[in-house]
């Protein structure tokens, strides 16, 4: 059990560097698209440098926090499924984190809905028919929560292999930046495109 925790601490760790990550190259190329090649009127360009070298790790430090919050629960359950799994059905039980991810996702709905912060603005120049977040599991919270929980437990289960079949992990972890990149870097675009009209 303490080698499984282990594997999947560490798995959690990558997975918020990977978090981190995406969440920064998206406020990098939002900034560099909207402030730069677009030309904000509303900000200067040494504005725009000094904004993204305060918030890029206050984002990364916001990211890597909710990411705790979120996903820790979801990780020490597939951690004992993974382990009473093993023991019950030998290196087949692996598996099981597969199967089991529409429950995996209903923990981190649980987790983020329960757990992390919401309604940071309490209304605050929002319209007349603002209403503060209500609590529950709906269909669309759902589909949320697999899609956020569905490559953390694919991340997972690839890192797990790489220890059983001694398959490098450096691998995997470098995927799933790359992955992260490209996420974050496209995420940045579309809503750089969105901020447009408003300059």
């Amino acid at each position: 059990m303490k080698a499984v925790n282990i594997i999947y601490l560490k798995s959690l760790v990558y997975i918020l560097l990977v978090a981190a990550t995406a969440a920064t190259i998206f406020l990098i190329v939002n900034s560099l698209f909207v402030d730069f090649i677009h030309g904000n009127p509303h900000r200067t360009t040494s504005d725009t440098i000094n904004i993204m070298v305060f918030s890029l790790p206050a984002l990364a430090l916001v990211t890597c926090i909710v990411g705790i919050l979120v996903l820790a629960l979801p990780q020490f359950f597939q951690a004992f499924l993974t382990w009473t799994s093993i023991r019950q059905f030998g290196k087949g039980g692996r598996f099981s984190i597969l199967f089991a991810l529409p429950l995996t996702a209903v923990l981190t709905w649980y987790c983020f809905d329960y757990l992390a912060p919401h309604d940071f603005n309490l209304g605050i120049n929002e319209g007349a028919d603002w209403r503060p977040y209500e609590h529950g599991l709906t269909l669309s919270r759902f589909a949320a929560a697999l899609v956020i929980q569905a490559p953390v437990t694919l991340f997972n289960f690839c890192y797990f292999e790489s220890h059983v079949r001694q398959f490098p992990k450096k691998v995997v972890v470098l995927t799933a930046l790359g992955l992260a990149v490209m996420v974050g870097s496209a995420w940045g675009y579309l809503w750089a495109l969105g901020q447009y009209q408003f300059l």
